[in-house]
């Protein structure tokens, strides 16, 4: 199935419908904030924490356009200051000119967050974030649009972390031939996208541009999307190959309304006994010295494991990509000797630091 996205017109219809049923422009503008600081602020502490973190501040510069994409980065400064950052904006364009977008602006003053003139020499923040051209923009940058870019370059050249809001800025969300790309765009480490993917997104050329591309629901209402066909259980059946992905579908499938009575009536309580005997029986297996056994039993216990976050899907609490992005990030935080600059001499070493780390983690929680 080809990837879901929306034009950058199709945008604008779907945000005036879900205001028209209720969300309003101002809550959509909030939501987006909200999800682009959590993210922000959960990436860079992933990847700075170390054995004996450093206790200095984390800053952030944000670059703000005039229109809407600038109102999403007033309020990430602002609860990115609430969450104890040392922030900054810099207004590309001057002062905001849309309604939601001013009101924002004027909360993040409330908050003492200072405003920095373009060009002006500062120290090198730990974060930039883009959010000065959102799906409004085509063509090229004019002049103060490029300037911000090039400071963004600089930012980037020393290490800081840049976070594009729906699109890198100077890139047109619509765009599918390189040759059109204002080649001075905004090159972001991650971008977070709102709703969907933009036809921009799904072009190869523009990986170097977007970094990760993170879609973020802020809540519009899309009947689109929600009728968009899943694999049914006979195209699930057909396959002779079956990925990760699929594995997850057929679970899906399992617990749907058409599908298997007993799995749709399991719960995490429920399936306690059967995570203990798989998981003995993973044990055993391995005791025994048998391979072949060993990968069978593996897979029993992968849908423990995959039931239960479908449930918690199910549920809204979390989603199997919420579990794999979370202990992707821990393995990388507790392991600077491997994703870091750390170097250790012994397994005693690594499993002190390990534990070192993992308690520091305990105590900020």
């Amino acid at each position: 199935m080809k990837e879901y996205y929306v034009s950058c017109d199709r945008m604008k219809e779907l945000e005036r419908a879900t205001d028209e049923s209720g969300l309003s422009y101002y809550q959509m503008m909030e939501n987006a904030g909200n999800i682009a600081a959590n993210r922000i602020n959960e990436i860079t502490m992933a990847t700075r924490q170390r054995p004996h973190p450093s206790e200095r501040q984390l800053t952030a510069r944000i670059y703000c356009g005039k229109g809407n994409n600038g109102g999403d980065g007033f309020v990430v400064a602002r609860l990115l200051k609430q969450k104890g950052w040392d922030v900054s904006l810099v207004l590309v364009d001057g002062e905001p000119q849309t309604p939601d977008a001013i009101t924002n602006y004027g909360l993040a003053k409330e908050l003492g967050i200072p405003v920095a003139d373009l060009g002006a020499k500062a120290d090198r923040p730990d974060v930039v974030v883009d959010a000065i051209y959102g799906t409004g923009f085509h063509g090229r940058l004019r002049e103060k649009g490029a300037a911000a870019a090039a400071e963004i370059a600089d930012a980037k050249a020393a290490e800081s972390v840049v976070f594009a809001l729906d699109i890198p800025s100077g890139m047109g969300g619509d765009l599918t031939d390189e040759s059109e790309l204002d080649e001075r765009c905004v090159k972001a480490d991650h971008t977070v996208t709102f709703h969907a993917k933009k036809a921009v997104h799904l072009q190869d050329f523009a990986a170097k541009y977007c970094g990760q591309v993170i879609v973020a629901d802020i809540g519009i209402v899309d009947d689109e999307l929600d009728a968009l066909p899943k694999q049914t259980a006979a195209e699930l059946a057909e396959k002779e190959v079956y990925s990760f992905s699929d594995f997850v579908d057929i679970v899906a499938q399992l617990r749907a309304p058409d599908g298997c009575v007993w799995d749709r009536a399991q719960t995490h309580e429920t399936l306690k006994k059967y995570l203990k005997e798989e998981s003995g029986e993973v044990l055993e297996a391995i005791d025994n010295k048998d391979d072949e056994n060993l990968c069978e039993e593996l897979g029993d216990l992968l849908l423990q494991i995959v039931l239960n976050a479908q449930i918690g899907a199910e549920d809204g609490a979390f989603t199997m990509d919420d579990v794999i992005q979370g202990i992707s990030e821990k393995m990388v935080r507790r392991h600077p000797w491997v994703f870091g600059d750390m170097e250790i001499d012994s397994i005693d070493e690594n499993v002190s630091l390990w534990e070192q780390i993992k308690k520091k983690e305990k105590e900020s929680k």
